[in-house]
């Protein structure tokens, strides 16, 4: 009992350092009677009858070299969502990155999400925002494809829009929010303003018009390109003409008392507005239709006979709030209409960027509370696959979420993933990994192995954890029951170049979570015929 109750003395003798105190652990024993090293003595009090002294070995470094050290890996702080349980030890293991941002434990609220297909990306994900709705932020799902978020974007009473051929559209030239809030910036319908406040605010105003209008640019350039399949080029003064389109069919949308429309933009160029004229070298009109082929081409390809169909030529169906929770649900586009999802999910991930900006504005100009999103931007490789030239409108929408307050996940199978067509847009792609403040990884298969260690190192055993992960399931010969894949519901957080944590949440989720998400309900008569997995 001596080393106990040395560690007995040193503990309260901390304590009073501490606490300021002078007092002397002999002392500290006086003033609680029944406290001992075993705990305080006495009915319903907590002292255990027998405590186990430690094991203690001693070697040389050259026996232990593989002990010190960090022998059993990082932990985690019990900061934010929790997310299951440690792999190895069973404690719990918390950590989402809004939270740890909050507490400057992380560097930017972002995450990066890699796993094959059924280890639980969407179930982990989901527990993850559960955590960041109770911190007070907002999730905004922007574009459930299968869905996987639905059910949970109801359970918190979220805002929810459906996308898709003959049901909800969505106009990528709306200001979003600003439609309704942009004018609370107008100074001039403000009273009382002196002469700086008034030139403050009118700065503001053009800052956020100018937003407005960049935004306009990316999304509608993205949709252009990826009915073409190739980038505009200045070689043509392609991205000049639609810019000065586009801010021309504002203006005269505005007049009207409504949003631009693409086919505003297309009429303008099609009819050689002055405005863009001007924007353009001396050309004669046969040399600037010529100039404007590629374009008018692009422009023409959203129209409701284009092959995204009615979705983005009329004006969006439904009036986004800034201050719920968000769901695009895009489930209704079949996987085979590939062109159209990567679409609706660049046209939402735009959208989405201006219920962030604008709820920001408004709570700096305390016009309204402070409010933090957290986009989730599932299914990364289908927009990728579709036209690999819009990671440059990806990277534009991403590339400044943390100084807009905004939050963010994307979440896609493998690093394979992210190798494009060229070098310069697999540096970009991947990119996206290595400005992450945080990864969860589950199952991946070996040939990854090298694409991680090129953004982040990975000891040995962290490699070898992630492979076995990667095993489909079995049948058990005797009895017959099938068993779910190995790595289902694991998963190896990790932040920065620290130690990944490896946890489990498979065998933790709640009935209510199974509930509100399962991404298995087409194959519900099935799986329940075989069991559960």
């Amino acid at each position: 009992m001596g080393l106990l109750d040395d560690v007995f003395d040193k503990t309260i003798a901390k304590t009073n350092r501490l606490l300021g105190r002078q007092a002397s652990p002999t002392a500290a024993k006086l003033a609680f009677p029944g406290l001992t090293a075993k705990g305080v003595e006495g009915p319903n009090l907590g002292a255990h009858v027998y405590i186990e002294a430690p094991p203690e070995f001693e070697a040389s470094s050259m026996q232990v070299c593989g002990f010190w050290p960090f022998s059993v890996g990082a932990s985690t702080a019990l900061v934010g969502s929790v997310l299951g349980k440690h792999y190895f030890t069973g404690g719990p293991v918390c950590g989402d990155p809004m939270a740890l941002f909050k507490r400057g434990i992380i560097s930017s609220p972002s995450a990066f999400v890699l796993a094959l297909n059924g280890r639980g990306k969407s179930s982990m994900v989901v527990r993850m925002l559960l955590g960041i709705v109770d911190g007070g932020d907002l999730p905004m799902i922007l574009g459930d494809l299968k869905p996987d978020y639905v059910g949970f974007n109801r359970a918190i009473g979220g805002f929810e829009f459906s996308l898709g051929r003959g049901l909800g559209g969505i106009n990528v030239l709306d200001a979003g929010p600003w439609a309704e809030h942009l004018t609370r910036l107008d100074p001039a319908l403000r009273d009382g303003l002196d002469e700086l406040e008034y030139a403050r605010l009118s700065k503001r105003h053009n800052e956020v018009m100018g937003r407005v209008h960049g935004r306009r640019l990316n999304a509608l350039r993205g949709l252009v390109e990826m009915v073409l399949r190739e980038e505009l080029t200045e070689k043509r003064s392609e991205v000049t003409v639609l810019s000065v389109a586009v801010a021309t069919a504002a203006d005269e949308a505005a007049a009207r008392g409504e949003q631009p429309l693409p086919a505003d933009v297309l009429r303008i160029i099609t009819e050689r507005h002055p405005r863009v004229r001007e924007n353009i070298l001396p050309a004669s009109d046969d040399e600037y239709d010529k100039l404007t082929s590629n374009l008018r081409t692009g422009l023409n390809g959203l129209g409701a006979h284009g092959p995204f169909g009615d979705v983005f030529c009329r004006q969006t169906t439904e009036k986004i709030p800034i201050d719920r929770a968000l769901c695009f649900d895009v489930s209704s586009i079949p996987s085979t209409d590939a062109q159209l999802r990567a679409a609706v999910q660049l046209a939402c991930w735009s959208y989405g960027q201006s219920v962030s900006e604008c709820a920001k504005i408004l709570a700096e100009e305390n016009l309204e509370p402070e409010r933090h999103h957290f986009m989730v931007m599932d299914e990364l490789w289908q927009i990728l696959e579709a036209w690999d030239g819009s990671v440059y409108r990806i990277n534009a929408i991403t590339r400044v979420n943390r100084t807009e307050g905004l939050g963010q996940v994307m979440i896609t199978h493998s690093m394979k993933d992210l190798e494009l067509s060229t070098p310069e847009r697999t540096k970009i792609a991947r990119g996206f990994v290595e400005r992450s403040s945080m990864l969860y990884l589950g199952g991946l298969a070996r040939n990854e192995m090298p694409d991680l260690l090129s953004v982040r190192p990975f000891s040995r055993k962290e490699q070898d954890l992630l492979v076995s992960w990667s095993a489909e399931g079995s049948i058990n010969p005797v009895t017959g029951k099938p068993s779910a894949p190995p790595g289902r519901g694991k998963f190896l957080v990790k932040m920065g170049d620290m130690a990944g944590i490896p946890f489990t949440t498979g065998q933790s989720l709640t009935r209510r979570e199974r509930t509100i998400h399962d991404t298995n309900a087409a194959w519900a008569s099935a799986i329940g015929a075989h069991g559960d997995n």
